[in-house]
Formats: C-alpha cells, structure tokens, sequence
C-alpha cells in the first residue's frame, strides 16, 4: 500500500475530530441540547480511531485513558450531582492513566525542577477549591485529588519542557496548560459563576487539548527511548 492511500483513512478520521469538535462548540454556543447529546460522546471514540490508525506501538494503557476520559465526557453531560460526582471520578482514573503514560514516555523526571514547578499549581487548585466548593460537596474531595493529579502532572510537563525542549515535550507542556484552563473554566461555571461563553470555549479547549496530548503520545513513541515498555 502506497503512502498516499495510507494516510487517506487517518487524514478523514482528523477531519471528523476537527468537524465534531467545530459542531459541538457551535452547539455549546447555541445550547443545541439534541446535537450535543448525539455527538459530544462520539468525539474521543473518533480519537481512539486516529491513534489506533497512526501509531505503532497501539498503547492499552493510552487507550484505556481515553476509554475513562469518554465516561466523564458523557457523565458532564447530564445536570445531575451524581452524574457530575461519576465524571469527576471517571476524569480522575483519567487522570492518573495519562500521568503513568506519561511518566513511561518521558525521557527522565528531574525531581528538583518537578516539585519547583509543581508547587505554584498546588496553591493555585488550592485557591480555586476554597473559592469554589465546601467540604460538605460529594465532589469535595474528589475534586481535591484531581486538583493534586493536575498540579503534578503540570509540575512534569513544565519542568521537562524547560529542562528538555524537544517537539514531545512541547506538545506535552501545550496540553497541561489546556486542561488546566479547562479544569479552572469547568470548577467556575459549575460552583461559581455562569456564563454563556464558558462552555463552547470549553469545547474547543476539550478537543485541543486531546489532540495536543495525542500528539505528544505519538512524538514520543517515535523518538523516545522508553516507549516500548507500556
């Protein structure tokens, strides 16, 4: 098979992914209730597809994240505490998934420049928790540990990024940063202030922020030394 046919099937799968994401931001925008019930779940099944498709190595590990990462995606939809307290969980197994593939996929961690890049984040979801939640909430602690996964997670990226600036790293650094915004965007539309651009922008920054991940994942298995044992 030449190299034009086989990149023809990843090429459509990319242009579906931008195409949900494009839609469910407009729908987001307009509250299109039917439209976002119908394709918000289809979006990270379309990016399981793209990476089963472009990479070698095929990572259960990164795909039983992603699988997780639906779950929440389809609990936020709903307005119910419970199905809220669900998505935080689902996000929180997320989480620690994509911080073990991360941890197998970078080169080192260099644990001086980890906890100096970590501690900012730390206080910063501390700051947020306080302003947002009381202890009494289902979500409070749940929240807490996603918060601390992030932060850590931020404290790798940035600190790799700044100790190592090489393509996998960057696309990793741009990610963090994504779903941080996310996370901050997520905690004060829910506990604290609405507004009408919140959620298409969370939208957007959703699916950026997977594809920017996914990039990393692919980078960093082609060049990286330790990616063939996850």
């Amino acid at each position: 098979m030449d190299t034009t046919a086989s990149n023809r099937i990843p090429n459509l799968i990319a242009k579906i992914y931008f195409a949900i994401a494009a839609i469910l931001v407009v729908s987001e925008f307009f509250s299109l209730k039917t439209t976002i019930l119908f394709l918000k779940p289809t979006l990270i099944p379309t990016l399981i597809v793209w990476y089963v498709l472009t990479s070698a190595k095929k990572s259960p590990l990164y795909i039983s994240a992603l699988v997780f990462a639906l779950f929440s995606n389809v609990f936020f939809i709903s307005e119910s505490q419970d199905f809220l307290l669900y998505g935080i969980i689902a996000f929180m197994v997320y989480r620690i998934l994509s911080i073990i593939v991360v941890v197998k996929l970078v080169d080192t961690i260099l644990w001086v420049p980890f906890i100096i890049a970590t501690l900012p984040f730390l206080f910063i979801f501390s700051c947020l928790i306080n302003l947002t939640m009381t202890s009494d909430s289902p979500s409070f602690y749940p929240t807490i540990i996603n918060g601390l996964l992030i932060a850590g997670l931020a404290g790798i990226a940035l600190s790799n990024y700044v100790m190592n600036d090489n393509k996998a790293n960057s696309w990793l650094a741009i990610s963090t940063l994504l779903f941080i915004v996310l996370v901050f965007l997520f905690m004060i539309e829910k506990y604290y202030l609405s507004n009408i651009a919140f959620k298409p922008l969370s939208a957007f920054i959703f699916a950026f922020a997977h594809f920017t991940f996914y990039k990393f994942v692919l980078e960093a298995e082609q060049n990286g030394k330790r990616s063939d044992d996850y």
